[in-house]
């Protein structure tokens, strides 16, 4: 199964596609007898996914230091369903012993994934997961994170408003199914109302141009929903000189800082829900068990992170660019699969 490592650095250096590995010499750990885990993670183009990518590689080196793999490889794709099959086609040739997939498609890799795993690599997609039924899928409730938010939205407002809707990653099963969630709650609040719909990609900046664009033509907005890139929502309000209205968080840094400030002077109240980067990091060590023969179950869903009024100052020295996030380390993580 180690052969070829050397083969998918040249593959996917013709792709154009960001890629690393634990050791700068590729032919050195193809020669290896020890295992070797790839992360094929879709899309690079935020900060969630920028800290689960680093969450992986820590735990990745931490195993590799320990003797336990030979190698890892993380291939980044630019979020579209193409360039993650090439690249998966590629880690399938390079013969590696598992690929911990963020999808960015529940149904488009299916075909590439199976012929993964009829060459005994073993499969686990996390976040985003797929429908594969051979799949490992290790994810969280987003359809319930959508119902959490909306109903706390409509609840402030009394079942009537005004919301701006800011889709995330579009295409990826995080997305469809909080929106799905989200559209879901507010069909039962009639006075509710959604009066743009916009995508923000879960970052701040692509978040705050998109608000901005729409915001002239809206006379009012009592709330703004988010899949992520909240702060951003905040700054496009502030911008253009309005009042900053109900926006609910997804545990980023700059939103949490501005809202613990907020609540100091003038009582902003908000709610935020989020899942967590580290699950890539859950992924691997998931992976590793499962290549050294302990039972694993196919399929489960970690618990989301709340922060509330009450809590949000527990939070208060978080790093900039960083998302709220417990450490999935190996012992955090067996401790779960031991409790299920």
């Amino acid at each position: 199964m180690k052969k070829g490592v050397a083969v998918v650095f040249l593959l996917l250096a013709a792709l154009g596609c960001a890629f690393a590995q634990g050791t700068t010499d590729s032919a050195a750990s193809a020669e290896s007898d020890g295992l070797v885990i790839a992360l094929s993670n879709s899309f690079y183009g935020n900060s969630w996914r920028k800290q689960s990518v680093d969450c992986f590689i820590k735990s990745a080196e931490e195993a590799k230091a320990a003797g336990r793999i030979a190698d890892y490889i993380v291939v980044n794709g630019d979020g579209s369903q193409n360039t993650q099959i090439a690249q998966l086609n590629s880690l399938i040739l390079s013969g590696v012993d598992a690929i911990c997939i963020n999808a960015a498609s529940p149904t488009a890799l299916n075909g590439t994934i199976d012929t993964a795993i009829k060459q005994g690599i073993k499969v686990i997609t996390f976040d985003s997961v797929v429908t594969h039924p051979e799949a490992y899928k290790f994810g969280f409730d987003f359809y319930g994170f959508g119902t959490t938010v909306a109903e706390y939205i409509a609840q402030r407002l009394n079942g009537e408003g005004n919301v701006i809707n800011v889709r995330g990653i579009r295409g990826s099963d995080p997305e469809i199914q909080m929106n799905n969630g989200i559209i879901d709650t507010f069909a039962k609040y009639p006075g509710i109302k959604i009066v743009a719909e916009v995508d923000g990609e879960a970052d701040a900046a692509t978040c705050q141009s998109a608000i901005a664009n729409v915001l002239p033509s809206l006379d009012e907005v009592d709330a703004v929903v988010t899949q992520g890139g909240e702060y951003g929502a905040v700054q496009a309000f502030e911008a253009a000189g309005r009042e900053i209205p109900l926006v609910v968080g997804y545990n980023r840094a700059e939103f949490i800082d501005w809202w613990i400030k907020a609540k100091a002077e003038s009582g902003y109240e908000t709610i935020s829900v989020g899942s967590e980067p580290s699950i890539s990091s859950f992924a691997f060590w998931a992976a590793l068990h499962i290549l050294e023969g302990d039972e694993v179950p196919l399929e489960l869903n970690l618990p989301a992170v709340a922060v509330t009024n009450e809590t949000v100052d527990l939070y208060a020295d978080m790093e900039p660019g960083t998302v709220v996030a417990q450490d999935y380390n190996e012992e955090f993580t067996m401790n779960i699969l031991a409790e299920l």
